[in-house]
């Protein structure tokens, strides 16, 4: 029996409510002590078309999707055909058998199949095919060992709001799935138990939620965005919950307008961000050049999403790197950083709104599919440790003609007004200009502009998160990676290790300014260097050989399918390209050798 260490897929049609059905699974291993991962995989539309929900459930935190689904609840048979490749020999279905059959040729022998006719129980027995889904609760539940107590409790929270007669019959479908196992699969064990621990203090957040709390614990008091996946989220949340603090968040007729209010809040002192996907970025690339030129702290989360144009906008990618650092015409400081869990994704949020006050300029925050609109169980958030920094901000009267608001200074940041200060009027144009503002084409002037401004990239280098080394900080076998990957990458390496295998693994949480030192110290005694990413021209590797040069032992692990990479994947490579041994490898003869590498 496999113990508190299960992958769960919800797979039917968009708008069936497979979706709810994963997040009351998800928060029922939640409150039974387990750490919990969810990954959405839906379409691009509101209802039709196959959709599927992953909820992995264990002991250890912060890992992402496991190396198979171990158990699928399939309500239609395009969910097993799309599906029944990913399963874990010696795992399970449990399959709507209703109306559809599955056929003997897709009936893998190495699975459990558990055939519940879950539509015809919902209708016949409770008068409702809706309720199908709760009543695949049931019989998930007593499968695998679920706390029924739990199951009901969450049940019940979902469904008071819509009285207690919804609640009456959600509760009888859930019985009557455990009875329909009861009656039909006792004798059927499913090879999973799960076994409750105390749940402790506690929270199972979205990645989109953790970023619209962490901004507004930053202080963010304005926000300005136009609905797009996968960051809509974000808006919605801000303009929940941002107005009893004072702040407004606005849904702007499109991107250039939400970037353009995002700059206006700010110059007048607001701390102001805006959030988006690739398309929304192409857009606001123009503007994000005047709030570099205009030294204005501006904050974007950048939601990545699969491209080019439209692309797949429900699905996952990292293809987005290089428009955030290189795009605009002409040059500016800006910073991108990158959270690698939920929990980062609200202390990195907090931390944007400081770095882009303190310097004066467009900092990005830039997460993806995989990571923003996927949840995690971490620990209670520490709001207290969140400060707030707004650096050079004159608060005094100032003399009219002698305040310069683009001054030269030695760290490139100058002393910034709001408007209303006495004597602080000035100019702010967008064309090239003096320390006072005025336009002007001066050489001269134009090197010291430059000079000044991308200086802050080097004064800023020690408020800037710092990267995470994880694993063994000796081992010969080096992996790179950011974001959504951080979860893969570092069960990965924790299996390896408990293998025999020594790997460390470098967490980048910022990604321009590049951390160059820190990259050529982390390579220099590497013998096999990986670069995980989601992108099919490695993006990440490019910058990385920008710093190392060529490498022969430098690795690309990409994956560019829309899909979130499972640590197999990685654990294989390591295999092929770091593991290399044989009676002659000298002749070409080497072989991999496998590794018995536990889940």
């Amino acid at each position: 029996m496999t113990r508190n260490d299960i992958e769960i897929m919800f797979g039917g049609q968009a708008g069936d409510g497979s979706l709810t059905t994963g997040d009351l699974i998800a928060s029922s291993f939640k409150k039974m002590g387990l750490e919990v991962y969810t990954y959405k995989d839906f379409p691009s539309r509101i209802r039709g078309g196959h959709t599927n929900y992953v909820i992995r459930a264990g002991e250890r935190t912060n890992y992402g999707m496991a190396d198979f689904v171990d158990g699928l609840v399939a309500f239609d048979l395009e969910a097993v055909e799309a599906h029944i490749e990913e399963l874990r020999p010696g795992g399970f279905v449990v399959f709507d058998c209703t109306s559809e059959k599955v056929p003997d040729a897709m009936r893998r022998s190495d699975v459990t199949w558990y055939d519940v006719p879950l539509a015809r129980i919902a209708k016949e027995e409770l008068g409702l095919e809706l309720v199908r889904n709760t009543i695949s609760l049931g019989v998930l539940g007593k499968l695998i060992g679920m706390d029924p107590a739990i199951v009901r409790a969450n049940v019940t929270g979902v469904y008071e709001r819509k009285g207690e007669k919804v609640v009456d019959l959600n509760l009888r479908a859930i019985e009557a799935g455990e009875a329909y196992v009861e009656k039909h699969y006792a004798e059927w064990p499913s090879g999973y138990v799960l076994e409750a621990r105390p749940d402790g203090e506690r929270l199972l957040m979205m990645g989109n939620d953790a970023i619209a709390y962490g901004s507004l614990v930053g202080g963010c008091r304005f926000m300005a965005g136009y609905p797009i996946t996968p960051a809509t989220d974000v808006l919605e949340w801000m303009a929940k919950y941002l107005p009893a603090y004072g702040g407004v968040a606005v849904q702007a007729e499109d991107e250039l307008a939400a970037i353009n209010m995002v700059i206006g809040a700010a110059f007048t002192g607001v701390r102001a961000m805006t959030a988006t996907s690739g398309p929304g970025q192409a857009l606001m690339t123009e503007a994000i050049g005047l709030a570099g030129v205009l030294e204005i702290p501006v904050v974007v989360i950048e939601c990545a999403r699969t491209g080019p144009s439209t692309g797949m906008p429900t699905k996952t990618e990292q293809s987005n790197l290089n428009h955030l650092i290189f795009s605009g015409h002409g040059e500016i400081p800006r910073v991108v950083l990158a959270p690698g869990t939920v929990e980062d994704s609200f202390y990195i949020a907090a931390r944007a709104f400081d770095i882009a006050e303190k310097y004066q300029c467009p900092v990005f925050v830039l997460t993806e599919q995989a990571l923003c609109q996927s949840k995690a169980t971490l620990p209670l958030l520490d709001v207290a440790s969140v400060e707030v920094d707004r650096g050079k901000i004159v608060t005094e009267p100032v003399v009219f003609g002698e305040y310069q608001r683009f001054a030269l200074t030695e760290d490139g940041v100058s002393p910034r007004v709001f408007p209303g200060l006495e004597g602080g009027m000035h100019l702010a144009p967008g064309s090239e200009h003096s320390p006072a503002g005025v336009i002007t084409e001066k050489s001269s002037n134009r090197k010291a502009m430059m000079e000044k401004r991308l200086r802050k990239l080097v004064s800023m280098k020690d408020d800037l998160p710092r990267a995470i080394v994880h694993g063994d900080p000796a081992a010969e076998i080096a992996i790179f990676g950011y974001g959504s990957n951080r979860g893969p990458i570092a069960e990965a390496v924790d299996r390896l290790g408990r293998a025999g295998v020594p790997v460390r693994f470098f967490e980048f949480r910022t990604l321009w300014p590049f951390p160059e030192e820190e990259v050529a110290a982390f390579v220099a005694e590497a013998k096999h260097i990986f670069v995980v990413e989601n992108n099919f021209t490695g993006q990440l590797e490019r910058l990385i050989r920008y710093v190392t040069g060529p490498l022969e032992r430098m690795k690309l692990v990409n994956k560019y399918d829309g899909k979130p990479f499972r640590p197999i994947e990685i654990i294989d490579a390591v295999e092929r390209y770091a593991l290399l041994r044989g009676p002659d490898a000298s002749n070409g003869a080497a072989q991999a050798v496998p590794l018995r590498v536990k889940r």
